[in-house]
C-alpha cells in the first residue's frame, strides 16, 4: 500500500527544481516538482564508486488475466534498442554497449510489487548511466519483430524453471492459496499467456506503468548530493507523465476455511512435502517475526526440522522461503523426502512436532536466528550495490523509511512473539499444502 507523505521545504536540503520530501537511516528522499519522480540519495564516501537503481511501481500484481509474466516480458525488452539507440547508430542498446564498453555492472529484475532496473559503476560514468535510463523510460521500441526472439527466450526460462519439481509445487500452491488476488500467479506467468504476448500487449502496459509519477530512482556511493541531483534532473526533468491515471488493482481475497491442497505427479525420484501458510507483509513487525520463526523451524543444522528429519534420515533436506511482497502472501517450509518416506505421515509429524513446540525448546534458537539475521543485516549495508537491492523492497513497499528500523525491529523481537506466530500460521484456515509425487 501506498503512504501519504508530506512535502516540505528544507533551507539546506533545497536543490532547484526538487522537493525535499523526508530523510531515515542516512538515505534523504526528493521530489522532483516537474513530474513527481522521487530521489533517493545517500552519501558513501571514498569508495569510488556509485550504484543508480530506477525501481517501477509494477509488477505481477498489476497483470491482467491472460496477460501473466507481462512484466516480466518488459523487463527483457528494455535492454533491446531504444529509439534513441537506432537514430544513433547503436545496434545491440545503449545498456549493453555500455556493459561491454565500461565493463560495468547492471542487469534487472521483476518480482510482484516492482521492477528494477541497476547499474554499478565508477563515479565518471554518473551521467551516461543515467543518460540510459531516462531514454529507456520513454523510448522503448515496441514491435512484434523485435518482440519475437525475446518471446523465445522467456519461453525457454519458462521451460527450464518448469522443468523444476520445486519451482512447478510452488507455482500451484501459490495458485491454491490466492483465488482471487494477484499474488496467486507466478512473476514469470503462465506458459500460455507468454506464447500469446504481443506488441500491442507490452505498449499499453508500458505506457500505463513506465512513467516519472511511478518511479523511484536511488543514487547510492560517492557522489556529493548536488551533482546527483542536477545530473538526474538533466537527464529525466522533462519526461512528462501520461494525462492517464496510473492503473491500479484494489482486490480483497476471499476468507479461507480450510486446508487447500495440490499434489503434482511426475516421473521423478524426487517427493516433496511442501507446507505453505499465509504472512502479513513486509516490513510489517509480524513479518520481521515470521521470518525468524522460519530460521528456528528450518535454518541450520540446530533448527527444529533439520533435527526432526534430516538428522533422522527422514528427509535429505529441508529449507524454508519467505518473499518480501508488500501485502498477505505464502511462506514455505519446502522438505525433500529421503527414498521409501510417505508424504502423508511426513507432513503429520512436521506439523504435530510444530503444534508442540515448547518455549524452552524455542528460546535458545530464537537468540541465534536473530544474532544470523541480524548480522545478514549489517552485512547487506556494506556496499552500494547491496544497499540498492534491499531498498528496492522497502521502496515497493511504499514505505521506504522503515529500512532504517530494521534492525530495531528485528532485535525487538521475543519467544513469545514467535510463539504466538507459530501458533497462529500453522492453523487449519491459514495453510496450503502441496506434494510432488515422483513416480
Amino acid at each position: 500500500m501506498s503512504k501519504k507523505t508530506t512535502i516540505r521545504t528544507v533551507n539546506k536540503k533545497s536543490i532547484p527544481g526538487y522537493s525535499y520530501i523526508t530523510q531515515a537511516g542516512g538515505v534523504e528522499e526528493y521530489k522532483l516538482n516537474f513530474n513527481g519522480l522521487r530521489v533517493l540519495y545517500f552519501n558513501r564516501p571514498n569508495t569510488g564508486v556509485v550504484t543508480t537503481n530506477i525501481t517501477y511501481l509494477v509488477g505481477a500484481r498489476d497483470e491482467k488475466r491472460g496477460e501473466t509474466g507481462v512484466a516480466h516480458m518488459l523487463e527483457h525488452m528494455l535492454f533491446k534498442p531504444t529509439t534513441f539507440d537506432l537514430a544513433a547508430g547503436i545496434k545491440s542498446g545503449s545498456a549493453v554497449e555500455f556493459e561491454r564498453k565500461t565493463g560495468c555492472n547492471l542487469n534487472a529484475n521483476t518480482w510482484k510489487d516492482r521492477t528494477t532496473y541497476y547499474f554499478n559503476y565508477p563515479v565518471e560514468y554518473l551521467n551516461e548511466a543515467l543518460r540510459i535510463e531516462a531514454e529507456r523510460m520513454e523510448g522503448v521500441v515496441l514491435t512484434d519483430e523485435a518482440l519475437k526472439p525475446e518471446q523465445g527466450n522467456v519461453l525457454s526460462e519458462f521451460d527450464m524453471y518448469n522443468g523444476e519439481p520445486g519451482f512447478v509445487l510452488a507455482v500451484q500452491m501459490v495458485g491454491v492459496a490466492f483465488q482471487s488476488h494477484p499474488y496467486g500467479h507466478e512473476t514469470l506467468g503462465y506458459r500460455e499467456d507468454i506464447e500469446d504476448y504481443t506488441a500491442a500487449k507490452l505498449e499499453v502496459f508500458y505506457r500505463d506503468y513506465y512513467r516519472p509519477d511511478n518511479a523511484v530512482i536511488m543514487v547510492i556511493g560517492d557522489i556529493d548530493k548536488e551533482t546527483a541531483l542536477t545530473a538526474i534532473k538533466k537527464e529525466f526533468g522533462d519526461i512528462k507523465n501520461p494525462n492517464t491515471p496510473i492503473p491500479r488493482f484494489a482486490i480483497r481475497e476471499p476468507k479461507q476455511e480450510g486446508i487447500r491442497r495440490i499434489s503434482i505427479e511426475r516421473p521423478s525420484s524426487t517427493n516433496i512435502v511442501s507446507i505453505g501458510f499465509k504472512h502479513q507483509g513486509f516490513p510489517s513487525e509480524d513479518w520481521f517475526v515470521t521470518s525468524i520463526m522460519l530460521e528456528v523451524l528450518a535454518s541450520g543444522p540446530e533448527s527444529i526440522l533439520q533435527k526432526l528429519l534430516v538428522d533422522t534420515g527422514k528427509a535429505s533436506s529441508v529449507e524454508s522461503m519467505i518473499e518480501p511482497g508488500s501485502e498477505v502472501n505464502l511462506a514455505f517450509i519446502n522438505i525433500n523426502l529421503a527414498p521409501g518416506q510417505n508424504h502423508d505421515e511426513i507432513e503429520h509429524l512436521t506439523l504435530i512436532t510444530i503444534k508442540e513446540l515448547t518455549n524452552d525448546l524455542i528460546t535458545p534458537l530464537v537468540k541465534k536466528a536473530k544474532a544470523h539475521i541480524v548480522t545478514s543485516e549489517l552485512y547487506s549495508r556494506d556496499s552500494s550495490s547491496l544497499i540498492a537491492g534491499e531498498l528496492t523492497e522497502y521502496v515497493s513497499s511504499g514505505q521506504w523509511e522503515i529500512y532504517g528500523k530494521t534492525i530495531e525491529l528485528l532485535e525487538a523481537v521475543t519467544v513469545k512473539k514467535v510463539r504466538d506466530c507459530l501458533t497462529n500460521s500453522f492453523i487449519h484456515s491459514n495453510l496450503t499444502i502441496g506434494h510432488f509425487i515422483g513416480k
